[in-house]
């Protein structure tokens, strides 16, 4: 269902190095902060299954910081009915829901309670098209009911600074040591 570290892959680097996502990093982390790949992977939500995904937000409890952005590219049309991410418009300025949870996963309740205010947003994307995540917004998606696997590519940047538990390093993209 995923494949991994597809940053050490020249093709992929190329694509998650282009000037416009070093500009929206650079805004996000600031103009002087490396930058590296927490998780760069392939997707793949095959045709007539697929797994259903609850309201979560990304988050990662071994890190000292969570990464802030996500770019997610639909390689393949990303619809309501093959399983499209949904969103919850604006919930990513709520922070962290369960901040000492280890896991982004949130209650029915506190889902319950963001979809009264919000409704949510199936982010449909044609092939080829992208959509920058706020790690935070609280966003799902379905099983794929179609014939046609729904795949995608996700990069997800955070502050090369950012300091591991396990001491686990990420690749820096931009900026000092960068590959």
């Amino acid at each position: 269902r995923k494949i991994q570290d597809l940053e050490l892959d020249p093709l992929f680097l190329a694509y998650m190095q282009t000037p416009l996502t070093q500009e929206i990093c650079a805004h996000v982390y600031g103009e002087q902060t490396p930058v590296a790949s927490f998780r760069a992977m392939f997707m793949n939500k095959p045709a007539g299954f697929g797994t259903l995904l609850p309201w979560h937000q990304d988050r990662w409890s071994h890190l000292d910081r969570d990464p802030l952005i996500t770019v997610w590219t639909a390689l393949d049309p990303a619809t309501t009915a093959n399983g499209c991410v949904k969103v919850i418009p604006g919930s990513h300025r709520n922070g962290l829901l369960n901040p000492d949870h280890p896991s982004g996963f949130v209650t029915e309740e506190q889902s319950a309670h963001f979809l009264r205010h919000a409704a949510p947003l199936d982010l449909e994307l044609d092939a080829g098209e992208a959509v920058l995540l706020h790690n935070w917004l609280l966003h799902s998606s379905d099983t794929n009911r179609t014939t046609i696997a729904r795949r995608a590519f996700s990069v997800c940047y955070m502050d090369a600074n950012t300091v591991c538990r396990n001491g686990q390093p990420y690749p820096v993209i931009f900026g000092t040591g960068a590959l």
